[in-house]
């Protein structure tokens, strides 16, 4: 199927109804609590998509609701691929906060979303910051998700442990993308995070999904995978 560069809202559900599967789309319903009227629309082609809108004008692309749960899928990964400075893309990702209602687009939108050798990372840290602290369940976890993509490294390791052990519980979905980060710094920085994860400060829910995820992985050691559900295991004896 042909796509255009510039297309209206009409003609973009006309391509992706094109290319819906009903059968993909009860599978995905399954997994994606939340998402609206979701038509079954297989990831890569909303790549396809969204490449060709970013040749065009995507900004008037931006302009257009979302009327799909794909829509607002390509419109999260426009918003974090077209070419723009990283004062306009922080300012699109905040109009498109209240799109963000499955942890689909959440994460979507944090993979998506790019830094050019222009821009100062400093700028999208403190963003990521600023919405993990209003203690929402889907922005702060656009801010913890976005600390994975963008700052699981050596100059700011130790401040993503010490913000997100600290985080407030705010729903399932911030839960989960606290310790979907925190597992990745353990991963790539062990030591410098075992300590915080035990520390006190994180809710015993969260370290418990935390530890599963590093266990998940097959980065982690498999003797550090049995130590840390060893004191997962103390810690909970003990708070009982």
């Amino acid at each position: 199927m042909y796509i255009p560069a510039a297309m209206n809202a009409d003609e973009l559900e006309t391509i992706l109804n094109g290319f819906a599967e009903p059968e993909y789309r009860e599978f995905s319903l399954k997994l994606t609590p939340g998402a609206d009227r979701m038509l079954g629309v297989r990831s890569p082609r909303l790549w396809e998509i969204a490449k060709e809108i970013c040749k065009g004008d995507w900004r008037e692309f931006l302009s257009y609701p979302s009327r799909s749960h794909e829509h607002t899928m390509i419109r999260a990964k426009v918003i974090g691929t077209a070419r723009m400075g990283i004062d306009e893309r922080i300012g699109y990702t905040e109009e498109f906060l209240p799109e963000v209602t499955n942890w689909a687009v959440n994460d979507c939108l944090c993979s998506s979303w790019k830094l050019s050798k222009k821009d100062d990372p400093e700028k999208l840290w403190d963003y990521c910051v600023e919405l993990v602290g209003r203690h929402q369940e889907f922005p702060s976890r656009v801010g913890a998700v976005m600390m994975l993509t963008h700052f699981i490294d050596d100059e700011h390791v130790d401040r993503v442990n010490d913000i997100l052990v600290s985080c407030p519980r705010c729903g399932y979905y911030l839960d989960m993308g606290v310790a979907w980060t925190l597992s990745m710094c353990y991963v790539k920085f062990p030591e410098r995070t075992e300590e915080v994860l035990f520390d006190g400060r994180l809710e015993t829910e969260v370290l418990r999904m935390t530890v599963r995820k590093i266990c998940d992985s097959y980065r982690a050691d498999p003797s550090d995978k049995e130590r840390l559900k060893a004191r997962l295991k103390e810690l909970t004896r003990r708070s009982s």
